[in-house]
């Protein structure tokens, strides 16, 4: 299915050079011709919505990997916490606070949770 999709767009590709061709020495263009335009530049326009979608995936992806390294770093803290004075502790634990603040504005745009 790939290779017939890929080779219909080659197709139309192919046809739009020519009718475009035939537009830019101001022929006129008969209904057929119209309909290759068009559907060329839906591909690209498909083509371009594509990549944005690749490019919003591979952010949401980059924030996944974030969520779980702030995690292991809040783990690792609370190991911290436990070996420590008070006043160790205490900033271990306004950090861990601030790292959970961190988990929770990033778990708005996780893959995981939509």
């Amino acid at each position: 299915m790939e290779d017939s999709t890929k080779k219909v767009e080659g197709l139309v590709r192919a046809l739009a050079v020519e009718v475009l061709n035939k537009f830019e020495k101001k022929k006129k263009l008969d209904i057929q011709e119209l309909v290759i335009l068009a559907t060329y530049l839906n591909m690209r326009r498909l083509d371009e919505m594509r990549e944005s979608i690749d490019g919003v995936m591979r952010a949401f992806q980059r924030l996944d990997a974030l969520i779980d390294v702030v995690k292991e770093l809040r783990a690792a803290l609370e190991r911290m916490e436990s070996g420590r004075s008070d006043e160790a502790a205490r900033l271990l634990r306004e950090v861990n606070a601030k790292l959970d603040q961190v988990l929770e504005k990033l778990g708005a745009f996780s893959i995981e949770e939509v």
